[in-house]
């Protein structure tokens, strides 16, 4: 089958690796890394000191993700969730705290990107007081490494004593519209994830969120142990770093939860401890009593899978209300109550647990694992790329995306009638879930089959979330229309582009980001002066922060008064664009 790249620039134009480790070394030798006041309290001089010892203690360490955008309002918020715990005779180890996107360019881009709803730094001072608020070590993931920003905000976050950053996976699916620098922000990924690793024997680590990435793209769980062993390659064996693997946003089945993490010690050559295994995330909705339910299942398999292969990977109790607006501090304590309770009924299970099966699950998916890794760098030598050099890989990967590097050196059995052409050795449960719930909502649209025959409608997500967006791309498809998949964290211009080409009249944007008012302005404000007419529907999490609040709101209405459609209804979407025809 034949590759086809889709280059954002010319990787074999590169700098050697020679000239970015000098470059390195310089910074490198005026680099002191900070001490927290976790440090401190702990006797460590890192993360991975502290998480080693706990491991070997049997503590279950506990993460807590943070999202409010002013420095104010999250030191604020984070002290008090921090007394809050230790009055209720709880804890919290490690908190990740949600850079805006805006923090992952230089600063001469920023005013090309709408303010998000995550934290912004304004001045050097406000990194250094990052592990100064209470002794929780403070993790960084989003808009880090693998950013427009990498170098800069590594060097600032190993100042502060942040001795954990990720977020590597960003690079393939985390996008900047309007800021057009792929080749520098590959040099800038390269020279952080090198820095990192000089300081690795004090205990750096470098995190991937598998989930973020390809990872999420991916239909084969086989295939994404063999990207995660490709990750590893290129960090660890090619930049000299120590490299974690996040998983557990899109992992639903608690016992695969536990095979997994077992999977992702086998191929940790290093044996780096993890940083957070991250709350399932597809089964919390709006109905909060529901998401109990599912805090409750995920949390104890990951209790029980930490008790059983202690990687370092700290829980994550995940706030019930998440996946409607950035949760109260009410919320976020509520949410570690319940995992406490769960966390100490856990360990009565663990004898009665199968894990001869879930061992001989593990090794089925490293092995297979294995040969996708091995035919990916066969492909990859055969297009010329130079497999030695970490830059031409990674904008080689990015070239060929998810879709034909698993179509292509895929494990699963050739299949014809099969997605991609591969039945999965096992499949993903994100690929089950979208199954099932494109089953669900086709059965309940009547005369669903040839309702929008032809017509040509648009897709795509405003960020690097497209779970929404697969679900409605189905529906469309089984209605007869004619769909242009533009992806994620897609441009304006792109979308008025693509209207010319297709003659298009219908856009359907998912967005999560709390971006989406802002987006619908300025989506609009293109279909205005390009004299173009056409409807936008919205759908997924439609928030953003408005007035200075640092908390994102629901903007729905705001959409609707500027005339975008916005039930979030998938089963109602073939007639909203029905009645427009």
């Amino acid at each position: 089958m034949e590759i086809k790249m889709k280059k954002r620039f010319e990787y074999k134009n590169l700098p050697d690796m020679k000239s970015i480790l000098d470059e390195v070394d310089k910074v490198a030798a005026d680099t002191v890394i900070g001490k927290t006041l976790f440090m401190k309290e702990k006797g460590v001089t890192s993360e991975a000191e502290y998480k080693r010892k706990m491991a070997e203690e049997g503590h279950i360490m506990k993460h807590s993700h943070i999202g409010w955008n002013s420095w104010d309002a999250t030191a604020k918020g984070v002290e008090e969730v921090y007394n809050t715990l230790q009055k209720r005779g709880s804890y919290v180890d490690r908190f990740g705290f949600c850079l805006d996107w805006v923090m992952g360019v230089p600063a001469e881009y920023r005013d090309k990107l709408p303010v998000g709803t995550g934290l912004t730094f304004k001045n050097p001072d406000e990194w250094q007081k990052l592990g100064q608020i209470v002794p929780v070590q403070p993790h960084l993931g989003d808009h880090m490494i693998a950013s427009c920003n990498s170098f800069e905000n590594t060097r600032y976050a190993l100042a502060a004593g942040v001795t954990t950053i990720g977020n590597v996976s960003h690079y393939y699916t985390y996008e900047y519209p309007g800021v057009d620098i792929e080749e520098q922000r590959v040099i800038d990924m390269l020279k952080a994830i090198v820095l990192m690793g000089k300081f690795k024997n004090q205990g750096t680590i470098i995190h991937s969120n598998v989930d973020d990435g390809f990872g999420s793209q991916f239909h084969d769980l086989a295939n994404l142990v063999g990207w995660c062993i490709m990750e590893r390659y290129i960090v660890e064996e090619l930049l000299g770093g120590r490299m974690c693997h996040c998983f557990g946003n899109l992992f639903s089945d608690p016992v695969l939860r536990m095979t997994f993490n077992q999977a992702m010690w086998e191929i940790n050559t290093y044996k780096t401890p993890g940083s957070m295994i991250y709350g399932n995330t597809i089964d919390f909705g709006f109905d909060y009593d529901r998401n109990f339910g599912a805090l409750s299942s995920f949390v104890m398999a990951d209790s029980m899978g930490q008790s059983k292969c202690p990687t370092g990977h700290a829980v994550t109790p995940i706030p019930v209300t998440e996946a409607a607006r950035v949760p109260s501090i009410e919320e976020i304590v509520q949410a570690h109550m319940t995992v406490d309770m769960m966390i100490e009924k856990g360990r009565y299970y663990l004898p009665y647990i199968n894990w001869t099966e879930i061992n001989a699950e593990k090794n089925l998916l490293v092995a297979c694992g294995r040969i996708f890794f091995e035919r990916i760098m066969n492909g990859l030598d055969d297009l010329d790329v130079d497999i030695t050099h970490a830059g031409e890989i990674l904008g080689a990967l990015k070239s060929i995306g998810s879709e034909q590097l698993e179509e292509v050196f895929g494990v699963g059995k050739a299949d014809k009638l099969a997605m991609r052409g591969r039945v999965p050795v096992r499949p993903t449960n994100i690929v089950m879930t979208i199954n099932e719930r494109q089953r669900e909502i086709s059965d309940q649209i009547q005369n669903l089959e040839g309702a929008l025959q032809d017509v040509n409608v648009i897709i795509g997500s405003t960020d690097g979330h497209e779970f929404g967006k697969e679900i409605v791309k189905s529906i469309l498809l089984q209605a007869g229309a004619n769909v242009f998949d533009l992806g994620k964290s897609v441009p304006v211009q792109d979308i008025l582009d693509t209207m010319i080409e297709s003659e298009s009249r219908f856009i359907v944007m998912s967005s999560f980001n709390g971006i989406a008012l802002s987006f619908a302005r300025e989506m609009l404000e293109g279909l205005e002066k390009s004299g173009m007419d056409a409807h936008l529907i919205m759908g997924g999490l439609l928030n953003e922060n408005k007035d200075g609040s640092d908390l994102a709101v629901d903007v729905s209405d705001d959409l609707r008064a500027l005339g975008v459609s916005c039930d979030n209804n998938a089963e109602g979407l073939v007639d909203t664009i029905r009645a427009f025809l």
